[in-house]
């Protein structure tokens, strides 16, 4: 991996944060898997100071996890965590919606188009591409509800929460169009609360098909066991 190097102290803290973070997601830094803080510092060009108060500060987004006498790991994805992510998300996100102000002839195109683009990287395999479509598609939404701390709550739990996303393509392939389109229609006709409704079954169809690829994959290793 390559040195990353930086002219501001000031910034080290973050640049850390987002070289973890981003690392996390992209899964180079796997799930349950100790970090190295050390080596991190090197990569990052920075002291050892800025990569705990990263860590920290990564700790509180859910990303990582410290344990005595072990050091800090990056935290596992488990189906207890899926759920209760999930659960708070939808709470937010539905509410972001609900109290959205009007959707202009504007904002619905833009809305469209977005949705476009996704579906057309979606069948050329850009997955990173469909998923910084997919998070451009909600926060357009979401921003229209003028809450700033709603929407910095709803940022701080997608973060942890794109890990998920990532392994839902493996499952919903371009199921998830239909959802969002249904949103869009509710949108356009001023139906907040239909809308909301439509992101609630989006957002739990979601967290049922993870939940169902990790039940499976517990399965496919509980049966390889027992005839190895």
């Amino acid at each position: 991996m390559a040195k990353i190097t930086t002219d501001s102290d000031d910034s080290s803290v973050e640049l850390v944060i987002n070289h973890i973070r981003s690392n996390i997601i992209s899964g180079k830094y796997p799930a349950d898997t100790k970090l190295l803080p050390k080596l991190i510092a090197e990569l990052c060009g920075t002291s050892f100071i800025p990569v705990r108060e990263a860590m920290r500060a990564l700790e509180s987004e859910g990303l990582v996890s410290y344990i005595h006498n072990r050091g800090v790991w990056v935290t596992p994805l488990s189906i207890e965590d899926l759920d209760d992510l999930y659960a708070i998300r939808i709470e937010l996100e539905s509410g972001a919606v609900s109290s959205a102000s009007k959707f202009s002839e504007k904002d619905i195109k833009a809305l469209e188009q977005i949705l476009a683009k996704m579906t057309e990287f979606r069948k050329q395999g850009e997955q990173s591409k469909v998923i910084k479509l997919n998070q451009d598609f909600h926060f357009f939404i979401y921003k229209k509800s003028n809450s700033p701390r709603r929407l910095r709550l709803i940022e701080q739990l997608w973060a942890h929460a794109d890990r998920y996303q990532r392994l839902s393509l493996k499952y919903r392939h371009d199921a998830a169009d239909a959802e969002h389109n249904e949103i869009v229609r509710h949108l356009a006709a001023g139906n907040n609360l239909g809308a909301s409704e439509a992101l609630t079954a989006h957002l739990q169809t979601t967290a049922d098909l993870v939940r169902a690829g990790f039940e499976s994959s517990k399965n496919t290793l509980k049966l390889s066991t027992v005839n190895n």
